[in-house]
């Protein structure tokens, strides 16, 4: 239920905005190894590969802070370190990512896995024993529904993610991949689409991965706008919010993005991850327009475009000329979805 002010919706989407930052995104050009950085090569057979992929979207929600280390050299954080912990275990021993290890793996099994192939690594997660329960579940029922075999899932999706029999229906017969807005869905199935495990024949289907990180650049930049002040204060001082706020947010990020790629053309996979690390880059806990420091490289490593000293953003973005937009933060809530 979306809550009205004055006969007007509390959360709304400023279509000059999304066209700004449409244009925006559709002038950069996308590095040459993207989808090598987005989704690591893995040195194991097709199935266990995948079973990496998997597992590794499965529990990839509420890592803030939870997850980071040097993997093979290279310094990771949340998503990305948590794909590479479970591709570098699938290349170590593929019995280490098969459906009867998962099927049984405990909280400590792991978190051995998340820190065995890492140096100087700080892994964080309270609800370790909850992910692996959700592991346990989902190897279960990847064994009951598709004989073990995430080939076997996506040979029945006949390359398609909509419809009926598309991928999206099919993971959701998995208890992990419940979300409505199917982000957990959509990160297993761009690890799958950039690893060129898998060719996806209606593109127009894919869905964004709306998290907090999307949520939260999205009103800032003022594309989605807060109308009522009770709330816009809410989400400044980072108190919990209703379940139906949040979901509104969610669905209004989901109709930002669509409509992104709709006036660019660009591919979803490309815009979404690219708005994601724009986010964790440039607008999260000290915003670039005012820091001038990144936070994190992915946004100009995914581009052919080095750091200037200005956000993309800046020029037209609502939260660079007023200090409370910035202040923004995504909704606070307890979820199992992103």
């Amino acid at each position: 239920m979306i809550i009205m002010k004055e006969g007007k919706d509390v959360i709304q989407i400023n279509n000059k905005c999304v066209q700004k930052l449409a244009y925006t995104m559709n002038s950069l050009s996308i590095a040459k190894d993207f989808a090598e950085q987005v989704a690591p090569r893995v040195n194991a057979s097709d199935e266990s590969k995948l079973h990496a992929f998997l597992w590794a979207a499965a529990i990839c929600h509420s890592t803030k802070g939870g997850l980071k280390g040097t993997l093979k050299g290279s310094a990771y954080k949340g998503w990305d370190y948590l794909l590479r912990a479970f591709c570098y275990a699938a290349e170590d021993k593929e019995a280490h990512v098969s459906p009867d290890f998962i099927a049984v793996i405990s909280g400590d099994e792991l978190f051995n896995l998340l820190t065995r192939y890492a140096e100087d690594r700080e892994v964080n997660l309270p609800d370790i024993e909850r992910r692996a329960e959700i592991l346990n579940g989902c190897a279960i029922q990847l064994e009951k529904m598709f004989n073990k075999s995430v080939v076997n899932l996506l040979r029945q999706a006949s390359n398609k993610v909509g419809g009926d029999f598309g991928a999206y229906a099919l993971l959701s017969q998995l208890d992990a991949f419940q979300d409505p807005l199917k982000k957990k869905s959509t990160a297993f199935l761009m690890t799958v689409y950039f690893s060129g495990a898998w060719k996806i024949i209606d593109n127009e289907n894919v869905l964004p991965m709306i998290d907090y990180h999307r949520i939260r650049v999205l009103c800032r930049t003022g594309c989605i706008s807060i109308q009522d002040p009770g709330l816009l204060r809410a989400l400044i001082s980072q108190q919990i919010v209703p379940q139906a706020i949040e979901e509104s947010l969610r669905q209004a990020s989901m109709k930002v993005c669509k409509s992104v790629v709709v006036i660019t053309g660009m591919p979803m996979f490309d815009f979404d991850v690219l708005l994601w690390a724009h986010a964790r880059s440039c607008c999260r806990n000290f915003p670039l327009c005012v820091s001038g420091q990144l936070e994190h490289n992915s946004f100009y490593n995914y581009i052919e475009k080095d750091y200037t000293g200005v956000c993309e953003f800046q020029e037209w973005c609502a939260g660079f000329r007023n200090r409370e937009l910035r202040a923004i933060w995504e909704p606070l809530v307890e979820t199992e979805h992103y």
